[in-house]
């Protein structure tokens, strides 16, 4: 019996080597921070030449920020899945405060907080940053806004609501940076309830 191979189209190969690149990426700026994530760390963990690295991101900026994509378009997948089973109306306010915090502490803050830090001394990746920044900003709050679900979302302040509990969140998840094994329940949470309680 003859076996029949089937070969991938260019454009396949392409897509898996992209992909394996950007969790190499993932995982090396997670466990290692910005400064051990080189691209001959990129590369080894990926498997991939320099040829390709560098044919599919020109700059390392260019596959940082790729990387943050993939892990913004998995933590959204995630809280977006959760929110499905929660309550409507006002109900819904104070487990949708808790299933975002809950997410807080993952993989996308930890990668998003080494390249705060980074861009502070690098002039390419801070120009880089900026603007991707502001979009992640948006899509945060466009985030926030379908979790919280309408009661907030109608309010004519909700864009302030949602960017103070969101930097709130920021904040208060830089304070385990050093302390990983603190209670992350506690009075933060009481306090952004009451905060958007007021606004909704």
């Amino acid at each position: 019996m003859t076996q029949v191979v089937v070969r991938r189209t260019q454009a396949e190969r392409s897509a898996t080597t992209r992909a394996a690149v950007l969790r190499a990426t993932i995982d090396a700026l997670v466990e290692l921070g910005h400064a051990g994530t080189t691209t001959a760390e990129v590369q080894a963990r990926a498997g991939v030449s320099r040829g390709a690295l560098t044919h599919h991101f020109p700059s390392k900026a260019a596959l940082l920020l790729a990387a943050m994509d993939v892990l913004y378009g998995e933590f959204s997948t995630d809280v977006r899945t959760a929110a499905a089973d929660l309550p409507t109306g006002r109900a819904r306010l104070r487990p949708a405060i808790a299933l975002i915090w809950g997410r807080f502490d993952g993989p996308l803050f930890t990668a998003a907080m080494e390249l705060w830090v980074a861009a502070r001394t690098d002039p390419e990746l801070r120009a880089a940053l900026l603007p991707y920044e502001r979009r992640l900003g948006a899509q945060l709050r466009g985030l926030c806004r379908d979790v919280l679900g309408a009661d907030l979302a109608d309010h004519p302040r909700a864009e302030t609501a949602y960017q103070l509990l969101l930097t709130s969140m920021r904040g208060q998840a830089m304070a385990y940076v050093l302390q990983p094994d603190a209670p992350r329940e506690g009075p933060h949470l009481d306090h952004w309830y009451a905060m958007v309680e007021a606004f909704a």
